[in-house]
């Protein structure tokens, strides 16, 4: 399947088979991490495969495999980690592996250099169904996200979000979509702020999948503002 028709069937893998991955496939994953498309070209990032050992907590009983997002803490980092990575969610599945975002997982080791640790993704051979039924995806309709009903935004409101709580909210102006990411409460748990703007980035994975010939990403000036939320970036369709 192609990854266009994966948003419509992937889910969360949460159990593995504790067997590891052959070392072709572990290389042809490695080979997809280092072309995926980035929104920001000014912002290094890093993806390593690593195996459990690395892994800090109840996330390393997940999985034999594990993919580390590392990252220069630039405007727009978090965002930009999940578009990417969202993007090999979406080829796992396509190949047959299951995947799950691990927001509250951390690394055994402290990160050596000057890029920030941002998530851990779990990946392997699935020990449960890979895909699921489109009437199985638990998600909030498309009034509550944005200001019209826009059917382009379907695979947006399909989109994986910590705890399915798709923090986010999108207008449109005709061919141009503006995305808004909710802010924080006082008593936000830190890691979780964090997710709320990888989950607008894993949204817009899947808007440039679906779109991916026309897919533009940049900002404005003066974006409207929207009560309760920060602007993120507006994307061309």
């Amino acid at each position: 399947m192609s990854l266009s028709e994966i948003i419509y069937k992937r889910k969360s893998v949460r159990k593995y088979q504790s067997d590891l991955l052959d070392e072709k496939t572990l290389q042809d994953i490695q080979d997809y991490l280092v072309k995926i498309k980035t929104l920001y070209c000014d912002i290094r990032v890093n993806f390593s495969i690593v195996g459990k050992e690395h892994v800090k907590g109840i996330a390393s009983l997940y999985s034999p495999h594990y993919i580390v997002a590392m990252s220069e803490n630039k405007p727009g980092y978090l965002v930009n980690v999940g578009f990417m990575l969202q993007q090999v969610d979406l080829y796992l599945s396509s190949i047959g592996l299951g995947g799950c975002w691990l927001g509250m997982a951390g690394l055994r080791e402290k990160p050596v250099g000057d890029m920030e640790f941002v998530i851990v993704f779990a990946f392997g051979k699935p020990a449960e169904s890979l895909h699921r039924d489109l009437a199985d995806f638990k998600r909030k309709s498309l009034a509550k996200l944005s200001d019209v009903v826009d059917s382009r935004l379907e695979v947006v409101r399909l989109a994986p979000s910590a705890m399915n709580f798709q923090m986010y909210y999108f207008i449109t102006e005709g061919n141009i979509i503006h995305a808004y990411c909710a802010k924080a409460g006082v008593l936000a748990i830190k890691r979780l702020v964090k997710m709320r703007e990888i989950d607008v980035g894993i949204a817009l994975a899947h808007l440039y999948v679906e779109n991916s010939e026309r897919f533009r990403f940049f900002e404005v000036e003066n974006p409207k503002e929207i009560n309760g939320h920060f602007y993120v970036g507006s994307i061309e369709l």
